[in-house]
């Protein structure tokens, strides 16, 4: 049998085979991923007011 990629129980269902997660560790999995591209889209108030100063010299 395989185990979770993440907490490295085994995996009973195919379904969780294929995907290399429990069905738990799976859902964690995704909202971690999609805190991540949060993150990575987010600007800080100083990079508005350098792009904003940037702009209007342009």
């Amino acid at each position: 049998m395989q185990q979770c990629a993440r907490c490295n129980r085994q995996l009973k269902s195919e379904k969780s085979m294929e995907l290399g997660y429990g069905p738990t560790c799976y859902r964690k999995h995704l909202k971690e991923q999609a805190d991540a591209e949060f993150l990575r889209n987010q600007m800080t108030i100083d990079e508005v007011i350098q792009h904003e100063e940037r702009r209007k010299s342009a």
